[in-house]
């Protein structure tokens, strides 16, 4: 037995007696069954699953994000569709750079991922903020294609 163990033990013990010296009982355990019944309902007391809990779910109003913010609004695109849409915008911004007559879809790429960047904004105040935003890359899209035409 090491060394960590045996005072783990020895404290744990010393705790046990001056629970007993006090008068103190523990709680008798419940019974509980090791496994789940075969009958496929659920223990009454555990709360019903809202769908998968991880970090690619949509937020909705009144929900906490991992940083803390409570959201005032719903998303309207799954986290998981805004990632793959942020690839494609990656990758149209790509063509852009080096295609001089196709800077203007750059443009119109970005628009399309700042309104993506707007929905993932816990207030309605930050999602307007990023649709201005997309907004002027949107007219700027518009301006260098008819420049280029």
């Amino acid at each position: 037995m090491a060394r960590k163990d045996r005072e783990r033990a020895r404290k744990r013990r010393a705790i046990d007696r001056s629970r007993r010296d006090a008068g103190w009982e523990p709680k008798p355990k419940e019974d509980k069954p090791d496994r789940p019944s075969s009958n496929g309902r659920r223990p009454p007391n555990r709360p019903p699953q809202r769908g998968p809990q991880g970090p690619l779910r949509k937020l909705r109003v009144g929900d906490v994000d991992r940083r803390g913010r409570e959201f005032k609004r719903d998303m309207i695109v799954h986290p998981r569709t805004a990632m793959f849409i942020s690839l494609g915008v990656i990758a149209l911004a790509v063509v852009g750079l080096f295609r001089q007559h196709l800077q203007w879809l750059s443009y119109l790429a970005f628009s399309v991922g700042f309104l993506v960047f707007a929905d993932s904004r816990p207030t309605w105040v930050q999602t307007w903020l990023w649709v201005g935003v997309a907004g002027i890359c949107a007219v700027a899209s518009v301006v260098l294609l008819i420049a280029v035409i």
